[in-house]
């Protein structure tokens, strides 16, 4: 992460002149082990995420050199916000469980209702987080690019994220996904709703929403993309399609089974 283009390396200092200027903190991520480059030395950093209505947003790498303000202690600051992710390492979460048991989540047995209002009743937060399943699947079509990365499964739903390059788009409603289906090996079809999206010149990285919950009898996902273009106009989009197999595991159920 240290090295996507979208993370400017900063301070702790940076970052509360930023929050003192208006910015507020939209996402942030902690990692226990990362560098800058080859040859850096691994130090713990928080990537975060800055948006202000009137300057759009703003990344920053934060490594912990432990001479300022605790990373620890900046991370407790959003404790009570749970759409802001805190990772650690896999030591430190079997430490924490130790010390503080916690309730084992259960995934969805069944195809179950959809959450109203879809999406803005999704809630994606650790609490119920379910599984998050690696993608990474790359394909190309009339010279644009789309790459599946993760999907996250929550309790109520799910949220996809994806990678868009488009190098022939001028304008960025030119990089809109058209006609994003989903559906499972039961045949079922899953709302979508477009929920994040970050523009950088001509590439596109964004997530899609996906509900009801996935089931334990689903054992992967067909992703469908019809286009990629203007909505408004359809005639000029690219067309594809983009179909991509996703597999889905459930680990929870197994270790309940």
């Amino acid at each position: 992460m240290a090295t996507e283009e979208r993370y400017r390396p900063g301070s702790l200092g940076d970052l509360i002149e930023m929050i003192v200027d208006g910015w507020q903190v939209d996402r942030l991520h902690y990692a226990d082990d990362c560098a800058m480059g080859e040859g850096d030395a691994h130090v713990p950093a928080a990537f975060i995420e800055l948006v202000r209505p009137d300057q759009g947003r703003y990344g920053l790498y934060i490594p912990d050199d432990g001479k300022a303000f605790s990373h620890r202690a900046l991370i407790s600051l959003f404790r009570e916000c749970p759409h802001i992710w805190k990772h650690r390492g896999a030591d430190r979460i079997h430490q924490m469980a130790a010390e503080v048991p916690m309730a084992t989540p259960h995934e969805q047995d069944e195809w179950s209702a959809l959450v109203e209002p879809f999406p803005g009743a999704l809630v994606f937060s650790p609490g119920t987080l379910r599984a998050v399943d690696v993608i990474d699947e790359v394909q190309s079509a009339g010279g644009v690019t789309i790459a599946l990365t993760t999907l996250e499964r929550y309790r109520d739903g799910a949220r996809l994220r994806f990678l868009l390059q488009a190098p022939e788009a001028r304008k960025r409603r030119q990089m809109q996904l058209l006609d994003l289906v989903v559906t499972d090996d039961r045949g079922r079809r899953y709302s979508t709703a477009l929920i994040d999206e970050h523009h950088d010149r001509d590439r596109l990285d964004g997530a899609y929403a996906i509900g009801p919950g996935i089931p334990t009898d689903a054992s992967g996902l067909l992703v469908r993309i019809a286009g990629v273009g203007d909505a408004r106009k359809p005639d000029e989009a690219v067309r594809g399609p983009w179909e991509f197999g996703v597999q889905v595991t459930h680990p929870l159920a197994s270790a309940h089974a």
